[in-house]
């Protein structure tokens, strides 16, 4: 495992808020004929616990239409290119609207105690795997940045499924419009896990703060 901060981070509670990335039962064990990730159900009580730290929490989730451009009609398909301008390549069916698998993981607040929700994939041409735009070329905002700026926050503890699409999207987003991203690894887990020590690598490359678990968090008041 790449090595991770040891000293504790300390944040300011007032500027930093949590981003859970589709925490949704279509990515957990759950259902299991969609897109499950392995322990997945395990990331809630850090999730809980990224909350904690901030003023405000968000939460993103696929909420894609039955027959999407992107539906893979066989194990076979799956991970094919697509050739779309927004959709590169095709996945199992999941987190389909009004289905269990667009719901979120046991344990989790209600959507509507989320300070703000996101909804993305909602095009059937579309397959998004980031939390801030609705295309991949990041240029249509879902509103969470300008929601974030409004709230004077400047750091982001993050945490989701699956770490290596739409976690590892929405950390680059972030990083992009400036924001301080502190990853949770407790808090998310991956499809293909055995990338885990690269993506990390990559992740701190880029300024991003990867902790084990929330327990390596500090607030303070500035």
């Amino acid at each position: 495992m790449t090595a991770l901060n040891i000293m504790p981070i300390a944040i300011d509670p007032n500027h930093t808020a949590s981003l859970d990335i589709d925490p949704q039962q279509g990515f957990s064990e759950l259902c299991p004929l969609e897109l499950p990730v392995q322990g997945a159900l395990e990331i809630v009580p850090e999730l809980l616990a990224n909350h904690r730290h901030g003023k405000i929490k968000l939460v993103s989730r696929d909420m894609h239409p039955p027959g999407a451009a992107w539906e893979a009609q066989s194990s076979e398909q799956v991970l094919t290119p697509v050739g779309l301008p927004e959709v590169d390549v095709k996945w199992p069916v999941h987190c389909v609207i009004g289905t269990q698998g667009a719901q979120l993981l046991p344990g989790l607040p209600a959507v509507l105690d989320y300070d703000f929700q996101i909804n993305k994939g909602l095009d059937g041409n579309a397959h998004p795997y980031g939390a801030l735009y609705h295309d991949q070329a990041d240029t249509r905002s879902t509103g969470a940045i300008e929601y974030l700026r409004a709230q004077q926050i400047d750091t982001v503890i993050i945490g989701g499924l699956a770490f290596d699409f739409c976690v590892k999207k929405s950390v680059e987003q972030l990083i992009a419009a400036n924001f301080r991203v502190i990853l949770n690894l407790a808090a998310t887990r991956a499809v293909f896990p055995e990338n885990n020590d690269a993506l990390i690598t990559e992740f701190k490359n880029i300024g991003v703060v990867v902790i084990e678990n929330h327990q390596a968090l500090m607030s303070h008041l500035a």
